[in-house]
């Protein structure tokens, strides 16, 4: 179960993210089955147009990739399992991955392409996805 701090991060993130809409569809708890791994991000994107907009039909999971994934920490939660989730996620096609740790007040970016960034404070930037938000409104 997500914590407070948790929720509060999951929702400003996702406030944040809405500032990208012409180029991004955001999805919390979003059931994902990237061939045959079952997972459930706590935020992911996905480029506009790429998953159908039809509400009268739905899926219970979705087999395409996400461009981004974000995963917060929880307090009672370990961080290694979340590292090997990104790496996971990154394997099945997501071209960046966001690690969100409330308790720190950092985010790690982790690109498809290699490596990782973590951001304290300014402004987090995504480079492969063209997205920047200021750290200070995720922790808001």
């Amino acid at each position: 179960m997500p914590s407070r701090n948790h929720a509060r991060a999951a929702h400003n993130v996702g406030v944040l993210l809405e500032g990208f809409k012409d180029k991004y569809v955001g999805y919390d708890q979003l059931a994902l089955n990237l061939d045959g791994w079952q997972t459930i991000p706590d935020l992911c994107l996905f480029p506009r147009g790429e998953l159908p907009t039809d509400w009268l039909t739905d899926d219970d999971e979705v087999a395409r990739p996400p461009a981004l994934v974000i995963e917060i920490l929880s307090p009672k939660q370990n961080l290694q399992p979340l590292v090997d989730k990104i790496r996971e996620y990154l394997r099945h096609g997501v071209k960046s991955c966001w690690l969100v740790e409330p308790a720190t007040r950092v985010i790690s970016v982790f690109p498809i392409s290699g490596g990782s960034r973590a951001f304290a404070e300014g402004t987090l930037r995504d480079e492969t996805l063209g997205i920047e938000i200021p750290i200070t409104k995720v922790f808001a």
